[in-house]
């Protein structure tokens, strides 16, 4: 895989205040790609909920492929920044401000969900650039003694991060079962159960992984 991410040093952060013109547009494609997708969206469109011109939009980013580049490098830095200040220093977040945060990443949950099943290569660059992201940050976490060791990094950061992203891609199955109306309250739900399993694990003996991978048999 491509490793779009040469260093182990957190992302800088979305800057507070992020109003200029070049980021409510980024702003507006994240939302109108999630809900219409790449493909239906103009540049045109874009502008308009920006409440910019077209040029503008091109002068700052070259091409609506550009403005996607542009948009999926912004949000893997700020996952990447969060995830990297979460695991090197063993700090969550508690109910009200996962609630919170939910509800401001709406239209980036929706733009992931797009980009990631769309079938096309800009989606398989920033599943690669996710993934890679995420052996460097549990690395760190594994450093800080945060989470056991693995002899896989690689495979426990792909499951890892595919564990994360179905809880985005499968919100409608995920609100249907549990009879939540609201996606917040749904993921919010979930996540005692998820700390849980990460915290105590899932199984109270070792006999599935046993079987899996038989413990050497001691010499007579």
């Amino acid at each position: 895989m491509v490793n779009m991410s040469s260093t182990t040093e957190p992302a800088p952060s979305r800057a507070a205040g992020d109003l200029t013109a070049r980021a409510r547009i980024r702003e507006a494609a994240i939302a109108l790609f999630g809900d219409r997708g790449f493909r239906a969206t103009t540049v045109r469109a874009i502008a308009e909920r920006a409440d910019v011109s077209a040029a503008l939009v091109v002068h700052h980013f070259g091409s609506k492929d550009g403005l996607r580049q542009a948009v999926d490098e912004h949000l893997a830095d700020d996952i990447r920044a969060d995830k990297f200040a979460a695991m090197s220093t063993g700090v969550g977040l508690d109910a009200q401000s996962a609630r919170t945060a939910i509800a401001e990443h709406a239209s980036v949950f929706a733009y992931l969900s797009r980009a990631l099943t769309e079938g096309t290569e800009a989606g398989s660059h920033l599943y690669d650039r996710l993934f890679n992201d995420a052996v460097d940050y549990m690395q760190v976490a594994e450093d800080e003694g945060l989470v056991q060791a693995t002899a896989d990094p690689a495979a426990r950061a792909a499951a890892l991060l595919n564990a994360a992203l179905a809880q985005t891609l499968l919100h409608q199955h995920l609100q249907r079962v549990l009879g939540e109306s609201d996606r917040v309250e749904a993921l919010v739900r979930i996540t005692p159960p998820l700390l849980d399993l990460y915290t105590d694990g899932l199984f109270t003996d070792s006999r599935f992984r046993d079987q899996w991978d038989p413990p050497p048999q001691e010499e007579p």
